[in-house]
């Protein structure tokens, strides 16, 4: 049987966004399709309620926390709660945590909602009180929204998003990976001066202010940022002289 390119387009697609769609379940736990007998509502996984009907068929869902922000976890018959039941169940690392330092990320998909990672990554969504606010990742905390840039969020489940890589904007020693089945996967540069480079898909150092740096393992060398301009800051490059090293306390190549 000969197909034309058309129909075979259409099939990959059907394939791709079958299989986002199959994949796009928390990693928390696997979504219940079906309810069980005699309940009308129930979990379908540690943070969603769902609603049935008597033949054990589910009519709809919902995340806690878009109902209640300070009780995201869903705990016995669909009662939306502040604790989960058990941390096997959704205690468990969330990819949106960079790191294992505690402490408030953003969410790249959603500027009105945040995240608190623990120590284990394990994940607390908080979402901003009133609508019209977003998160400012400098101050771990939600303020007014006066431009349309003040919110800044990727849509990873757009299939021209899959994929790629993306600098959280507002703060860019965050940036974020889209994954082929539309969740975000958040990470940081290890280093305080660093942002990430989308082209090079490395974190590069960047003068934010004027002063001496260390060169990552190089004590011979270090970073300088001199404003060639009143308003504009440039990178050099500097070796430290015979006999000297890079002091990062004093900020100048001294005796070893």
């Amino acid at each position: 049987m000969m197909w034309s390119k058309r129909t075979i387009w259409w099939c990959i697609v059907f394939i791709c966004v079958k299989q986002g769609v199959s994949q796009n379940v928390s990693s928390l736990s696997k979504v219940s399709e079906n309810c069980e007998s005699g309940k009308r509502q129930d979990c379908a996984d540690c943070r969603t309620v769902k609603i049935c009907s008597y033949d054990q068929t589910v009519l709809t869902s919902y995340k806690c926390q878009d109902v209640e922000p300070d009780k995201p976890y869903c705990v016995g018959s669909g009662i939306c709660s502040s604790d989960y039941d058990s941390e096997s169940a959704c205690g468990v690392a969330d990819d949106l945590c960079p790191s294992t330092k505690a402490g408030f990320y953003p969410d790249p998909s959603n500027c009105t909602q945040y995240i608190y990672c623990d120590e284990k990554k394990i994940a607390t969504p908080v979402s901003c009180l009133a609508a019209n606010n977003a998160y400012n990742h400098s101050s771990s905390s939600c303020f007014l929204r006066k431009v349309l840039d003040d919110c800044f969020q990727v849509n990873c489940e757009l299939l021209q998003n899959r994929n790629k890589w993306f600098i959280y904007k507002p703060f860019p020693q965050l940036y974020f990976f889209c994954s082929m089945s539309g969740l975000p996967v958040m990470f940081e540069c290890p280093r305080e001066f660093e942002v990430y480079d989308v082209k090079l898909q490395r974190c590069k150092f960047e003068c934010r202010e004027s002063g001496r740096f260390p060169y990552p393992g190089d004590n011979k060398k270090y970073y300088e940022c001199v404003y060639v301009t009143p308003f504009k800051l440039e990178l050099f490059e500097q070796r430290c002289p015979l006999q000297l090293t890079y002091d990062e306390e004093k900020r100048i190549c001294n005796v070893k």
